[in-house]
């Protein structure tokens, strides 16, 4: 079940083959997505260099795709959403998917640094996800923005974060974390509701949407055993589950002092506007008094912002919405970050 806490990215984050050792290499997948952006008109990357970097699982495993010109860049690190796929599937073999791959293109257009990272145990990454919380992730998150901040092509003062689904929890723990780090956050369904209550929203859509009976009484059955979870969970290590489940970000909302655009999408079986937007105004800057929010609903786009239904009954494009980009240049947020450093 955990797997799709708000989140399986299963089919939706694909890969850049890694190539033994932690020098620069452009391999030949990356090469066919430069030669059709290049074609398309859209933006060429001047390399893709494979970095890793020491955390406290162990040496986590990434890649950074640099754009042309000359530096410092600004930098974005990608944060994925729950589930053990590599993001390196994004960019070769046969389930080669267009997330991760156009929204690195989309930056690298507007000259910033892209660099994603694979969870620990996932491909060449040590350690193992499973074994951690949200609070090891986001250490994970920020180990990655001193990593960029340290290299001399990169203008540490301007590294954000952009997360994903169960990735946007993480975004915004890291960004509460370490303020002067962190310049700006991105979050793409991300939810602002606890993870028991995203678990019991998520699910009980998805009976209705099989039309099963007395869904008030399994939805109720069901918070009783996350509840029970959570409580074993603070005596024994009962599992990933269990150490996720408590997690609220209504405090770490409250001391973000980063400027955050949040996009939501009418359609996401998973993360939906109607509980979780109001929740991130209730607490977004309660504690900092940080103005800087642009919350965005986009109708008619599911949980990975493509056209589709609700209940996932209808085929789906296998690329963002044209509505997603444009919520995504919103010039409220961008010119509070040019304003912010």
């Amino acid at each position: 079940m955990v797997d799709n806490i708000a989140m399986t990215e299963k089919g939706n984050q694909r890969a850049v083959a890694r190539l033994p050792g932690r020098c620069a290499l452009i391999n030949p997948p990356v090469l066919v997505l430069l030669f059709a952006l290049a074609v398309s008109g859209g933006p060429v990357l001047a390399d893709a260099i494979e970095l890793d970097f020491d955390a406290s699982a162990g040496t986590l495993s990434g890649t950074l795709f640099l754009p042309p010109g000359e530096g410092p860049h600004p930098a974005v690190v990608f944060l994925a959403g729950s589930g053990d796929e590599s993001y390196r599937t994004g960019w070769e073999g046969e389930r080669r998917s267009w997330f991760w791959p156009e929204l690195q293109a989309w930056f690298a257009g507007r000259g910033y640094a892209v660099y994603i990272f694979d969870k620990p145990g996932i491909g060449r990454s040590a350690g193992d996800w499973r074994k951690e919380d949200f609070g090891d992730r986001a250490d994970n998150a920020l180990a990655a923005v001193r990593m960029l901040g340290a290299r001399s092509g990169i203008d540490a003062a301007r590294i954000g974060l952009l997360g994903h689904s169960q990735g946007g929890w993480i975004a915004v723990k890291a960004a509460a974390r370490a303020s002067d780090e962190v310049a700006w956050v991105i979050s793409l369904a991300g939810p602002a509701i606890g993870v028991r209550e995203q678990i019991i929203e998520d699910t009980a859509n998805r009976w209705q949407c099989d039309e099963r009976r007395a869904l008030g009484l399994r939805r109720a059955g069901l918070g009783m055993m996350l509840s029970g979870m959570g409580a074993l969970g603070r005596v024994v290590p009962a599992g990933y589950l269990s150490r996720i489940v408590r997690y609220d970000p209504a405090d770490d909302l409250a001391a973000m002092q980063q400027p955050m655009l949040a996009l939501f999408a009418d359609n996401d079986i998973m993360v939906m506007p109607e509980t979780n937007v109001p929740r991130l105004e209730q607490h977004f800057g309660r504690d900092s008094g940080n103005p800087h929010r642009v919350v965005k609903k986009i109708p008619g786009l599911d949980h990975f912002f493509r056209a589709g239904s609700f209940c996932l009954d209808s085929p789906r494009p296998q690329s963002f919405d044209p509505d997603f980009w444009a919520a995504l240049d919103a010039p409220a947020f961008w010119e509070a970050i040019n304003g912010s450093r």
